[in-house]
């Protein structure tokens, strides 16, 4: 079977207009419990699994329910897929928001970003496989509303970086979305061997390294070489204070 377009079986119109019209209508105590279970199972089965490899009917009996009743609720697996990951993206949204709200500075916000960004490779690699290989690459991606998920989330480096410009931290020229598809893409690019399991993942360094990275570049900051001047300066008027003289040559 295709499971990219598996769904219910073929019903007479009439039976597919009542679906419709209790699909629209809210759901019952009753149908909201078993909708959840439905969610809940396919969640477990889609992270272990991956959407072409999880079939309709392994949910289903997880559930104890036959399979044409899943599809009474979600007319597709894809939207199955998409009702699952639509309930993993808000927590991870609103876990995002509490962080950056306590926090200031440019360096803080965003080393809280890529630290819980990070997080989602190492503590759920499932959910980055689902998002990374089987849904941004699918047709429906921008219709499902994941899109506008996947914006929300990334939206809190370019809130970091426009407060960061008007404080002056950065030069206000800086290309912002430039920056955040670098800062996301390069973490996508970082964590995939961590996704596949030929590597570990330190969180706490990877966020600390990445920040670094992403605030000075490749270049030696300008404070440090300001700093070391500094420095010999100071040697230098110690050296004069304590009225010591370059020794001199004897002939």
């Amino acid at each position: 079977m295709n499971t990219n377009t598996q769904r219910a079986p073929h019903k007479s119109a009439n039976t597919s207009k009542s679906i419709e019209e209790s699909a629209s209508a809210p759901l019952s105590e009753r149908r909201q419990r078993r909708a959840t279970e439905i969610l809940v199972a396919a969640r477990e089965v889609f992270l272990e699994r991956g959407f072409q490899g999880t079939a309709v009917s392994e949910i289903a009996s997880r559930v104890g329910i036959v399979e044409g009743l899943v599809f009474s609720y979600f007319p597709t697996k894809r939207d199955l897929l998409h009702a699952v990951l639509r309930e993993m993206y808000e927590p991870l949204i609103q876990d995002v928001s509490d962080g950056y709200a306590r926090l200031q500075g440019l360096r803080a916000r965003l080393r809280f970003i890529v630290w819980r960004h990070v997080r989602v490779y190492v503590e759920t690699p499932g959910l980055a496989k689902l998002v990374l290989h089987e849904v941004r690459t699918g047709p429906e991606y921008t219709s499902s509303g994941l899109h506008e998920l996947q914006v929300r989330y990334t939206h809190f480096v370019r809130l970091a970086l426009e407060d960061a410009a008007r404080e002056g931290e950065i030069d206000a020229s800086v290309d912002i979305e430039s920056v955040r598809s670098m800062l996301y893409g390069g973490l996508e690019h970082l964590m995939w061997p961590v996704l596949f399991g030929t590597q570990r993942a330190n969180v706490d360094l990877v966020a600390d390294r990445y920040t670094d990275l992403m605030l000075r570049g490749l270049q030696p900051a300008q404070a440090s070489r300001a700093g070391d001047v500094e420095s010999r300066l100071a040697r230098l008027e110690a050296i004069v204070a304590g009225g010591k003289a370059a020794p001199r040559k004897h002939r």
